[in-house]
């Protein structure tokens, strides 16, 4: 699909005919911003643990959100979108850095567990170079020391927590420990955490409004303990066991994140923001337990397509088509790319491992073919085109997702030069890991 008009060359022609004194009608909606354009803002919202067919735009039934539908309705959707990884560190190490986790990825040195050093965040280095007005609010859980904390990263202003989850009334971790910090300081906040994230989000934009800004708004839903916004005060420390949790409880969580959303894209739409803001709407990875996967096999934690394959949703007004749908392949360190490139921060993008958006919607065709990558623990996988190659401790798979988008029958009898061509080309991608 190429439903994306080249738009430099528009550009050029643009400015070319009015030099010429010649009048031109362009349809804004064929454009990227000028350099003489304000940068536009942009809203990368993130959420957790959740399964690929938990939103209405992907299929949900049962869970209602109707703040998504709008979004999707205004915007792209993407149906071959990827995490760069099936958990929580590496997939968020990628979306910072625009970079395969393997590559990024660093041991802390005063306490146990991995992050990203700020020497490897190349979206805010590039977006800070921009001048753009930087927050974090919610999830970071990319590490607390010095050198990986959110503030060291280059966010202005960061409200949440560093570790994998936070009761959501209590606002303390799993081992019972005060989790919320604002800046590098522990934070006392009363209420609901995702109305909490929610409205630092709305805060940030009314007090940013002349400049263009960033917010990485990173929810927590649906991540336990399953609590749902109207739970009594003595079940607070309920839901942290998924056996005693039910499906109800995460609808309710989900449903009160997508009404924040909706606050916030209203936010954006009151202060007469909506039209040079960039939306983006992702999960960090796929789930488990409550979760609804649709058509997917596994989730959390795997390499089969419930582990990696989440929604994607942009919206810029006026910059790209609405309700469409993108079938090209695409991958988390794209987002980097494309953020960087809406910021024209382009001096950043050749060092990535991703491609913008922008490039891969106005010439689909040219990156149909391209490899994604990944690899965990036993696992590792190769995508290219309609095919995916897994292999799987001591076992080796095949599977046309095109065809076979739930991963039941495995082809790898019926095509050795296939298996043999994606098997070498991962071999390939593997060495270069070595090399960092």
């Amino acid at each position: 699909m190429n439903k994306y008009v080249m738009p430099r060359a528009l550009n050029f022609l643009k400015r070319l005919l009015i030099t010429l004194g010649i009048s031109l009608f362009l349809s804004t909606s064929t454009v990227l911003a000028e350099n003489n354009e304000p940068a536009p803002n942009i809203v990368l919202i993130v959420t957790d643990y959740m399964g690929y067919a938990d939103i209405e735009p992907y299929g949900s039934s049962d869970i209602k959100t109707p703040s998504l539908n709008a979004l999707a309705e205004q915007g792209l959707r993407f149906s071959n979108h990827y995490s760069a990884a099936p958990a929580c560190i590496p997939s968020r190490a990628s979306l910072m850095s625009g970079k395969y986790p393997a590559k990024v990825i660093e041991s802390f040195e005063l306490e146990r567990g991995r992050g990203l050093h700020s020497n490897n965040n190349n979206l805010l280095s590039g977006l800070k170079a921009s001048g753009y007005k930087t927050a974090l609010i919610g999830k970071w859980h990319l590490g607390a020391e010095k050198n990986f904390r959110p503030n060291d990263h280059g966010f202005d202003y960061f409200l949440g927590f560093n570790s994998w989850t936070l009761g959501y009334h209590t606002h303390l971790t799993s081992d019972g420990e005060p989790g919320l910090v604002r800046n590098k300081k522990p934070a006392i906040e009363k209420g609901y955490l995702t109305d909490i994230f929610t409205e630092e989000a709305v805060q940030f934009i009314d007090e940013n409004a002349d400049n263009p800004f960033f917010i990485y708004l990173s929810y927590n839903a649906g991540l336990p303990p399953y609590q749902a916004p109207d739970l009594a005060k003595s079940e607070w420390d309920s839901g942290w066991d998924a056996n005693e949790a039910t499906r109800a409880d995460y609808i309710a969580m989900i449903e009160r994140m997508d009404q924040g959303i909706g606050k916030v894209l209203n936010k954006l739409r009151e202060d007469e923001l909506e039209e040079n803001t960039l939306v983006i709407f992702t999960y960090d990875h796929g789930g488990r337990h409550l979760v609804d996967s649709g058509p997917l096999f596994h989730g959390f934690g795997t390499l089969w397509e419930g582990g990696i394959r989440v929604p994607l949703i942009i919206r810029w007004p006026n910059r790209v088509n609405k309700a469409d749908v993108v079938e090209t392949p695409t991958i988390a360190m794209d987002l980097t790319a494309t953020m960087l490139d809406a910021a024209q921060a382009d001096s950043v993008i050749d060092s990535l491992d991703g491609t913008s958006l922008f490039d891969i919607m106005k010439n689909s065709d040219k990156f149909e073919n391209r490899n994604l990558y990944w690899r965990r623990g036993k696992m590792k996988a190769v995508r290219n085109n309609n095919w995916k190659y897994v292999v799987d401790g001591h076992s080796q798979l095949l599977f046309n997702l095109d065809a076979d988008i739930s991963e039941r029958n495995n082809v790898f009898h019926k095509y050795p030069q296939k298996v043999n061509q994606l098997r070498r080309k991962l071999a390939d991608w593997e060495n270069t890991l070595d090399e960092h």
